[in-house]
């Protein structure tokens, strides 16, 4: 009998701690700190990203407060800051001036990465600044980025004596159907 009775109370005891686990947890809960509004806010995220590639604070404010979608124009700045020396204020006009500045942002990054030359300076002319801005704004310009990024990239490893300048200027100017290889196109 004594047996059976302190079995009883075991499980009487398992139960009511089993039972209390629940409770202390969700005690503990309430208990933690939560992160303020603020810290979820994605213009409060894209503003504190602008700011970290020397984008004023109250630029920084404007920009994503008349940005579509926040997130997207400071990754897109922080992408280019990353990769880049391509100066902040330079990257969040051109990554506001798009419909896809995530696509920008990989555009600038990968045609960089692929020619790290275009940041060389020419003691006699600031080449670096013109060249890291026709950079900028030739993916700023093109319709599709991603694929730009792989044609500037293609023709100026695949083809000899072709500066990735040059090779800029050709992909953008380049066609759907050109002309000249499609004549029937012309009727």
């Amino acid at each position: 009998m004594l047996s059976k009775t302190v079995m009883i109370m075991s499980l009487n005891r398992l139960f009511r701690g089993v039972g209390l686990f629940p409770v202390s947890l969700g005690l503990l809960l309430f208990t933690t700190p939560v992160k303020a509004a603020g810290d979820w806010n994605q213009y409060s995220v894209c503003v504190t990203q602008l700011q970290k590639f020397d984008v004023l604070g109250e630029d920084a404010a404007i920009a994503c407060s008349d940005a579509l979608i926040p997130k997207e124009l400071s990754e897109c700045v922080s992408m280019i800051g990353n990769a880049t020396p391509i100066k902040g204020n330079d990257s969040v006009k051109a990554c506001f001036q798009v419909r896809r500045p995530i696509d920008l942002g990989n555009c600038v990054a990968d045609i960089y990465n692929a020619f790290p030359s275009l940041a060389e300076v020419d003691p006699e002319t600031d080449t670096e600044e013109i060249n890291l801005l026709t950079l900028l704004n030739s993916c700023r310009t093109s319709l599709r980025p991603g694929f730009y990024s792989e044609c500037v990239i293609a023709a100026t490893k695949e083809v000899d004596d072709m500066t990735p300048i040059k090779a800029m200027d050709i992909c953008l100017s380049a066609q759907d159907f050109p002309r000249s290889l499609f004549p029937a196109y012309n009727e």
